[in-house]
């Protein structure tokens, strides 16, 4: 972008303009000037012309020197063309050539006896107003360029000061002062539009600076929720590793053993979820692709009955089949996250309900567990919550909800438990009539 000075630019603009109207102005001047006394020479020769042919034949000096004058020259001509009497041009030698006149400006009057007069209008006078017009066209239009420059400078400080305006607010936000608008009265003009495109901007800028500041405060918050979640396991495997030297007991060998490798599994599902939200959080586009999200509900409830054998885990579905494009993995490690925060509070049952709605399909996950207080129905959707110290990473329903919120639906806490709601891209491309439902009464656990 060319910074060139735009008040300079106005007033060249300015100026140029000026210098045409004035040129246009002059023009006209000097040509209405130039026709009018060509007019009145004209009109001067058709009197004289009329007088002339009044006088008759007989043409004396007399007559010659009433037809003449300071603009007019009269030769009288034989047939023949020889000069008979010419008048006197006192502004002109006595040896000057009879002038050439100009188309229009010349009278021949054909006398009785042959003889011809020849009435000549002179332009002397008329190129000295000429040229008097032309020097006084020129030194108004050089004083009128001088007037209008200084006038054009002066102006242009004045209609260019909302510029020095944004200016002054631009860097009054720059010093720190944020939240500064313009706030035009219109918005119909240039100035308007410029002022409001700059206050759109810096509401951008701010929503931008904003949300990066609380992105990064979350960033922050969350490497440190997640190096405290991973102390804990990490400490219990350095712990367990340095006492392996001094044990000489193989039963007790074989038990911090045992913890390392539990500890390890723990570290290792900790991170997996971190890394699985953060995932989530740089809202990476799900996979979707066609599949039966029935079977798979069933085949998720079949794993954590295997997981829990000391619970009884049913599975309700209102129809067989339903087939839709989904991002299948997503859809089961979310069913898997509520699956697993039931099994950890159920007292001895744990119920997955699944139902078509007109544009969604949801999955209900309930137990028998002591439930979540009203109060805490949001705050377990918080990273890194637990409520009641089970074990888990505070991380799942989490997970949960963002795979849900990614395929555009959400998972909500309800009376009789956790419920997952996703949308249908498209209308289901096959489904089977409803199968009826085992009716069971359960409630949900805290995580």
């Amino acid at each position: 972008m060319r910074t060139v000075s735009l008040r300079r630019r106005v007033v060249r603009v300015g100026v140029a303009a000026v210098v045409l109207v004035l040129a246009g102005v002059d023009t006209f001047v000097y040509l209405s000037v130039r026709d009018h006394l060509l007019d009145n020479l004209g009109r001067l020769l058709d009197s004289r012309a009329g007088l002339a042919q009044r006088f008759g034949p007989d043409f004396t000096p007399y007559e010659v020197a009433r037809l003449a004058g300071s603009e007019v020259r009269v030769s009288v001509l034989a047939p023949d063309g020889t000069p008979i009497m010419n008048s006197v041009d006192h502004s002109q030698p006595p040896d000057a050539p009879v002038p050439k006149a100009r188309p229009g400006l010349t009278r021949r009057i054909v006398l009785p006896d042959g003889n011809v007069v020849l009435l000549i209008a002179t332009h002397h006078n008329m190129d000295r107003t000429l040229r008097q017009v032309l020097w006084s066209e020129l030194f108004g239009t050089v004083v009128g360029l001088g007037l209008a420059t200084l006038l054009l400078s002066r102006a242009s400080r004045f209609a260019l000061r909302p510029i020095d305006t944004v200016v002054a607010t631009a860097r009054r936000i720059q010093s720190g002062r944020t939240g500064e608008r313009l706030r035009p009265d219109r918005t119909d003009t240039e100035l308007g539009r410029m002022a409001e495109a700059f206050d759109e901007m810096l509401d951008g800028l701010e929503a931008a600076l904003a949300e990066a500041r609380a992105s990064d405060e979350a960033a922050r918050r969350f490497l440190a929720e997640a190096a405290h979640q991973l102390r804990t396991p990490i400490a219990g495997i350095q712990a367990s590793v340095e006492a392996l030297p001094a044990v000489r007991d193989d039963a007790e060998r074989d038990e911090l053993l045992a913890s390392v490798a539990r500890e390890a599994a723990r570290a290792g599902r900790r991170v997996a979820a971190l890394l699985r939200m953060a995932r989530l959080d740089q809202g990476g586009e799900t996979v979707r692709r066609g599949c039966d999200v029935v079977a798979l509900s069933r085949e998720e409830t079949e794993r954590i009955a295997g997981l829990a054998p000391g619970l009884r885990v049913a599975f309700h579905p209102d129809r067989p089949s339903l087939i839709v494009d989904v991002d299948p993995d997503g859809v089961r490690e979310a069913l898997a996250n509520l699956l697993d925060n039931a099994r950890r509070h159920a007292r001895g049952e744990v119920t997955v309900r699944f139902s078509r709605g007109p544009r969604a399909f949801e999955l209900r996950v309930e137990d028998d567990g002591a439930g979540v207080l009203a109060g805490d129905s949001e705050r377990v959707f918080e990273r890194f919550v637990s409520l009641d110290g089970h074990g888990g990473t505070g991380l799942g329903l989490a997970i949960a909800r963002g795979i849900a919120r990614a395929h555009g639906g959400d998972v909500r806490y309800g009376e009789d438990g956790f419920v997952m709601a996703i949308p249908f891209p498209e209308p289901p491309n096959s489904f089977l009539p409803a199968v009826p439902e085992v009716p069971l009464k359960k409630r949900s656990a805290t995580p």
